[in-house]
């Protein structure tokens, strides 16, 4: 049996391997057509440069074996398949469709762009702008020009816009210079690693029709990026971030008459995927210019819609695949303004999130980017450009948007709930060092719990539930006391002993175990343990990075 890299050279050589389970059901498209696409692949896949597999962060091997197009299942409800879809006139609803992709397989990339022409009446798709993102295999761009003009000849109203940066901009540049160059009513955001279902367009194109100001997006089907299966993907989830501003996905409540297919409310989206109006994208100044590479972009505008006078909607009956890679399949490349002001402990793309999610909080987030600073202290050191900042909030006086205060009771009450079941929150420091967890791989001596330096790489953010007195890490490990009063970290207990055994109580500055009544201390340098309570003790003194409430 050869090895996945020398199978993937195989299908490389010998095409008609990559071809053998290409799929085209029993679609009305002539066979001149599917001659041309069969080559198209054979051509394209065959030039493809060995890379392992860790480059793309999913099976190469995989990808090129499965061809083209490929059936997948039907994963929305079914009655979707039955609605009745109100769509405008294509002449009024010209879809532009933007894919950037850096470092993208061969395979994978022609994939997502087949899937799409294919599945998508030629009445409303109206162009496809692909942006290469100075990727390393340079001559695919050409590769992709020369045969899908020829493959698809046939739709003349298809244009075709093949746009490659000079140097490496990142995600957020290239798609705002595709939305610039784009031409249609729409523009569909499509990553380079996806699978249009069957279907996808009318569901999302009927509601961006009854609101110009909507922004929508399909649940994303997940495709796996080791076996490359197609599973469905969960409607009863909906958009959100933490107060870190990492996006996070939340279960879905319905109400007695809501239905599960039924379009809904979200207070953000997976960045991947996502469907707006032209117009209305360029009046919200597109992606902020102002952040960097990719990260954060999403939620970004986001907040900006809500705020602004917008919305989000996920649409279940539109299902796109998507590949959630495990990690980040490029490099984040070295920015001047963090080369003096990075730590040495933090990587280009800590310093890029930092830099984008400080942009947001500084923008958006009005008083409550005390909430980010406190869970996110080394952004601090980050700098931004004060004229950014300011024109940013000249931008939202234009527009007379909402403050944040508005999208937490309107929008994400989880956000706001969050808030308010917390005593406090962030580093928790003792001296000049602060209590970190770590993970049980990464402690040889067998001590999760250490005090290090507060700006150590991911540091450890703590909170202090209000109600149980829990003391959790951003892991929802809480802190409790074992016996002989041993100090451990478990999951936060849902039962009344074990919520007994990790409840803390806030006295001063001094955390007191309910239970027993002892307080923590660091009597010697880096050692944690419990001790008798003692008045002004310094080392029984740890400061939170935001207390909510007053101490005494």
């Amino acid at each position: 049996m050869p090895d996945k890299k020398n199978a993937a050279a195989c299908s490389r050589e010998n095409p008609n391997n990559a071809v053998a389970e290409t799929h085209l059901y029993n679609e009305p498209y002539s066979e001149n057509i599917v001659v041309d696409l069969v080559n198209a692949w054979k051509a394209i896949v065959s030039r493809t440069p060995l890379y392992p597999d860790e480059f793309f962060q999913y099976s190469l091997y995989m990808s090129d074996s499965l061809g083209a197009l490929r059936g997948l299942p039907t994963t929305r409800h079914e009655s979707c398949n039955f609605h009745s879809y109100t769509l405008p006139e294509p002449s009024k609803a010209k879809v532009s469709v933007v894919i950037s992709f850096h470092n993208e397989a061969r395979s994978m990339l022609l994939r997502t762009i087949v899937s799409l022409i294919r599945r998508t009446p030629e009445e409303y798709l109206h162009e496809l702008i692909v942006v290469d993102d100075r990727s390393l295999d340079a001559t695919l761009l050409d590769d992709l020009e020369r045969w899908l003009g020829r493959v698809f000849a046939t739709r003349s109203r298809l244009g075709l816009i093949f746009l490659r940066n000079l140097e490496r901009r990142g995600l957020i540049w290239s798609r705002n210079r595709g939305a610039i160059v784009a031409s249609g009513h729409y523009i569909l955001f499509l990553d380079s690693h996806c699978e249009v279902n069957e279907g996808w367009l009318e569901p999302l194109l009927e509601r961006l029709a009854l609101n110009p100001r909507l922004a929508v997006s399909p649940v994303l089907d997940p495709i796996d990026p080791e076996t490359l299966s197609y599973r469905k993907g969960n409607a009863m989830l909906k958009g959100g971030f933490d107060w870190s501003l990492h996006f996070h996905w939340l279960k879905r409540r319905l109400t007695s008459k809501e239905r599960p297919e039924a379009p809904y409310k979200s207070p953000s989206f997976s960045g991947g995927v996502l469907m707006i109006s032209r117009e209305w994208f360029l009046k919200l100044n597109s992606f902020n210019p102002n952040l960097k590479i990719w990260g954060g972009e999403s939620i970004e505008l986001a907040i900006k819609l809500w705020l602004c006078g917008g919305q989000i909607e996920i649409v279940p009956c539109s299902r796109i695949g998507h590949i959630f890679r495990r990690f980040h399949a490029f490099e984040f490349p070295p920015e001047r303004d963090f080369t003096e002001h990075a730590s040495s402990q933090r990587s280009f793309a800590q310093s890029t999130y930092l830099h984008n999610s400080k942009i947001i909080a500084e923008s958006w987030l009005d008083e409550y980017k005390n909430m980010f600073y406190a869970l996110k202290p080394a952004a601090k050191g980050i700098p931004l450009n004060d004229t950014t900042i300011e024109e940013l909030h000249q931008f939202r006086r234009e527009k007379q948007c909402h403050r944040f205060h508005w999208y937490l009771w309107n929008v994400s009450p989880e956000l706001r709930f969050n808030l308010e079941e917390l005593a406090a929150t962030g580093t928790l420091q003792n001296e000049d060092r602060c209590l970190h967890a770590r993970n049980q791989k990464d402690s040889q001596t067998g001590r999760q719990l250490i005090l290090t330096s507060c700006y150590s790489k991911d540091i450890t953010q703590w909170s202090l539930f209000r109600v149980t007195g829990q003391l959790s890490t951003q892991r929802e490990l809480c802190l409790g006391v074992g016996f002989g009063r041993i100090l451990s970290l478990g999951p936060c207990g849902q039962n009344e002993t074990l919520r007994q055994s990790q409840q803390w109580v806030r006295t001063g500055t001094q955390l007191m175990h309910a239970a027993t009544h002892l307080c923590l201390d660091n009597p010697i340098k880096d050692q944690l343990e419990l001790n008798s309570c003692r008045s002004h003790a310094v080392s029984q003194s740890f400061q939170f990075a935001l207390e909510m409430e007053r101490q005494t």
